[in-house]
């Protein structure tokens, strides 16, 4: 099945905000570097969004991974608007669960194209959403305090 101009830029989106954001989680925070990253982790997962809220393929109706695209936005915005008030950890946690949404949605994405997962989309995104949670209440608190001891300022 040929991919359409909008699904296209929501892959190529999607696949910048895997790399971008790969590269604001592991690498220093505070430098011009990170914000130069985060710029550009925000405006694809921003693009990626709004592509997903236009594809209609699936249901032919708004779903629930529309929902979870709102939901993902609401967590850039609060993320950015964290920030600019100076409250850096909750920025880091808003920043952190919206990668791990990308990373359970990439996941999902690539699960349900494997034979043995065929037709089980729901459950699969489902499972990948709960599993991609636990991994992250359990090992972000850890990455935020070491994160957050080591910020560079200028």
């Amino acid at each position: 099945m040929p991919i359409s101009p909008l699904g296209a830029a929501h892959v190529a989106a999607s696949l910048a905000a895997l790399a971008f954001g790969a590269l604001v989680l592991f690498l220093p925070k505070g430098t011009q570097f990170h914000r130069a990253m985060g710029t550009a982790y925000a405006v694809a997962m921003v693009a990626l969004n709004i592509a997903a809220l236009a594809i209609y393929r699936m249901t032919g109706r708004f779903g629930p991974f529309h929902a979870l695209a709102l939901l993902s936005l609401a967590t850039i915005v609060v993320g950015i608007f964290a920030i600019t008030q100076g409250r850096v950890g909750r920025h880091y946690q808003m920043m952190t669960f919206s990668y791990l949404g990308l990373l359970s949605a990439a996941a999902t994405q690539m699960l349900v194209n494997l034979p043995v997962f065929s037709g089980r989309g729901m459950t699969v995104g489902i499972a990948s959403a709960v599993a991609f949670t636990a991994l992250g209440a359990i090992i972000l608190p850890r990455l935020q305090r070491r994160a957050l001891a080591t910020i560079e300022t200028d």
